[in-house]
């Protein structure tokens, strides 16, 4: 088993931690899918939206860091753990070193440069429509994006 809790859950602190997370507007900001609902509960006890989307961590290293949260008081039970594991690897995973802008699927661009997937589509709809990427400053002709998210990033981009 990779996670154990040794606590019960209380139905008392479930429900303050839910209150505490949907009353937070940071969570909101979190990307939607399966488990956003059970890392609202179960992190924002404690955090900010901000804490857990600074830190992008392998499987093992989100493992620890969930073991360690139980370690110092987080509750829940193991499903609901899972639920976050699996949700903070799949949106929480270390960043390639490198992203092929002019190959990349909108997915591979959405995941690859921590960027929505409105934003990923826009710039495969603009190099299919425009032509291949040659410099950073092509990015800033994309509808739709924020070109600091790319800028910030551009030690990262193969053309």
């Amino acid at each position: 088993m990779i996670i154990r809790y040794t606590n019960q859950l209380s139905f008392a602190a479930l429900l303050c931690g839910a209150a505490l997370c949907l009353a937070s507007p940071g969570f909101a900001q979190l990307p939607d899918g399966p488990g956003k609902d059970a890392t609202m509960q179960l992190c924002g006890n404690c955090h900010e939206a901000a804490i857990v989307q600074q830190h992008r961590q392998s499987r093992d290293e989100w493992v620890a860091t969930i073991q360690k949260m139980m370690a110092v008081g987080a509750q829940g039970p193991e499903d609901q753990f899972m639920a976050v594991l699996q949700y903070l690897t799949k949106n929480f995973a270390p960043l390639p070193a490198h992203v092929s802008v002019n190959q990349a699927s909108a997915a591979d661009l959405e995941t690859g440069l921590a960027i929505s997937a409105k934003e990923a589509a826009a710039i495969v709809k603009y190099r299919t429509d425009s032509g291949a990427f040659k410099t950073i400053d092509d990015f800033k002709k994309v509808p739709d994006l924020d070109f600091k998210k790319i800028e910030a990033q551009k030690d990262r981009l193969v053309f």
